[in-house]
């Protein structure tokens, strides 16, 4: 069993709080923290790995192409691992997304 501080693993790159490999030493599965301000908005894109959104506060809108999807506090949204979608915090939002790698490779962080 490992703890983790959570706060203590922001990366600049995705805006958001990685608990993955680095941390863990392995490379099957990993916990994501996001924070976005009202009226922003970041592309979702699973790229290659099964991913589960849950929205902890806030309100949210997910697009893809026709599919919108209005999101509320404790909704949960499974992400194909190959589309991507883009979410619009209508509130001020947080959010986790949990993830497992479908097959091997290698990341950049």
């Amino acid at each position: 069993m490992q703890l983790f501080n959570l706060r203590e693993h922001y990366s600049a790159k995705y805006q958001e709080y990685i608990l993955g490999s680095a941390a863990t030493g392995r490379h099957s599965v990993y916990l994501v923290y996001g924070e976005l301000a009202k009226d922003a908005s970041r592309t979702m894109a699973p790229d290659g790995h099964d991913e589960i959104l849950l929205l902890l506060s806030g309100a949210a809108l997910l697009e893809n192409g026709a599919q919108r999807i209005n999101l509320q506090p404790e909704q949960a949204v499974s992400l194909n691992p190959e589309e991507t979608l883009t979410f619009t915090a209508l509130e001020d939002c947080r959010y986790l997304v949990a993830g497992t790698h479908t097959s091997a490779h290698a990341h950049e962080h």
